[in-house]
């Protein structure tokens, strides 16, 4: 088992974690349908907290040929993983029996602590592009960190700007960026 494997192995258990809670939490919803007061806004969260626990996984594909795992890069991918799993905590509202569940209220309640988590995985994600050095393709180290600036504009339109046709277009534009992300970067696998 190579450190990569040990690596991918660790962050999978967060990133199960972080799907279970939040595909748990919309089950729920599901199930309560009734009581919920529906919001466009925080299905729009939780489907951007599902994108980026399946964009950290695949981003892991970049970093197969790294041959030495240090504390600070395998500290790094945690704490990636972990701000991850704390997006879908905030994206997924409980459902309490017998109680009316307002994913509207959760999601204003919420907004922000979930761009404020995002832009922290931003973060990771820029410190993370050292990593790139020690790979075949070091070059990407910049294209990465300069590949941010789009997302982090995005997290800091949603968290200062509290208008509903802002928190619409930081989300879509979320959701679109990352899936556009994920279409090019398919291209790579192979």
């Amino acid at each position: 088992m190579t450190g990569f494997d040990l690596v991918l192995l660790l962050l999978s258990f967060v990133y199960a974690l972080a799907l279970g809670h939040l595909l748990s939490r919309l089950g729920a919803l599901l199930v309560a349908r009734d009581r919920v007061r529906f919001s466009g806004l925080l299905a729009l969260a939780m489907l951007n907290a599902v994108t980026q626990v399946y964009i950290g996984w695949l981003a892991m594909w970049d970093f197969r040929d790294v041959e030495s795992w240090d504390l600070y890069t395998i500290t790094l991918f945690l704490l990636s993983a972990i701000l991850i799993y704390l997006m879908c905590v905030a994206a997924s509202p409980e459902t309490p029996d017998n109680e009316p569940v307002d994913m509207e209220a959760f999601y204003w309640s919420n907004h922000r602590l979930f761009y404020g988590l995002y832009l922290g995985l931003l973060g990771t994600y820029i410190a993370m592009t050292a990593v790139y050095l020690m790979t075949p393709t070091p070059e990407l180290a910049v294209q990465q960190s300069l590949g941010n600036v789009p997302f982090i504009l995005t997290s800091l339109l949603a968290i200062f700007i509290s208008a509903r046709w802002a928190q619409w277009m930081a989300g879509l534009l979320m959701f679109f960026m990352s899936a556009g992300w994920a279409i090019i970067f398919s291209h790579t696998l192979g």
